[in-house]
């Protein structure tokens, strides 16, 4: 299942609309940085559209109440299991409800709560692309506009290098040379991120 970055702002909007006045543009970044990997997470589960919102709304409003992050310990394990864990229980407690009204989902229930302590490769990769989206937009925040853009066409989105000559007016050479920089500026980013995501700091 590709992964697509997470952009329902019906639901970030009523999720920041009850957090604390003045916490606001704190508990939007939050959001932004990890509601793709909750989504992420709810639709590897089986739920689609409208449900997988759901979840990702319920997670975070949990979240954004007062004791929402008791039992989260940086020294006792990474952010990405303790959140993974709270996301698959209310995946849980949706396909038991499903259970209960339509007679089906034990077994999906079963495979959901087996993943909490075996999730394989597929909920990997996408904390790997949480962490992408995260360093590309640091890379971006801190880099010249116009090559953030070729680096993106040329090494994210694999554009061919003549269009990329004739779109910004470069020469190949440059193409290269900003390439190279720019994957170095980017590797540097994708480190400190996967760092600071692991181990965050609860918005206040």
């Amino acid at each position: 299942m590709p992964y697509k970055p997470y952009k329902n702002e019906e639901t970030r909007t009523s999720i920041l609309n009850g957090v604390r006045t003045g916490a606001e543009e704190a508990w939007g970044r939050f959001f932004d940085t990890y509601a793709g990997y909750v989504f992420a997470i709810a639709t590897h589960s089986g739920l689609v559209g409208s449900d997988a919102d759901e979840i990702v709304q319920t997670v975070f409003t949990e979240l954004s109440r007062p004791g929402g992050f008791d039992g989260y310990d940086r020294g006792k394990g990474s952010f990405r299991a303790w959140l993974r864990r709270r996301t698959q229980w209310r995946v849980i407690d949706e396909l038991r409800r499903r259970e209960a009204s339509r007679a089906i989902g034990g077994a999906a229930g079963a495979r959901i709560a087996s993943e909490i302590e075996d999730p394989g490769t597929a909920l990997d990769e996408f904390w790997s692309e949480a962490v992408h989206q995260e360093a590309m937009r640091r890379l971006g925040a801190d880099s010249d506009p116009v090559h953030f853009a070729i680096f993106q066409s040329s090494v994210i989105e694999d554009v061919p290098t003549e269009d990329i000559v004739a779109m910004y007016h470069v020469s190949r050479d440059n193409v290269y040379q900003i390439r190279k920089r720019m994957k170095a500026a980017y590797e540097k980013h994708f480190r400190a991120a996967m760092g600071d995501m692991d181990a965050p700091q609860a918005p206040e």
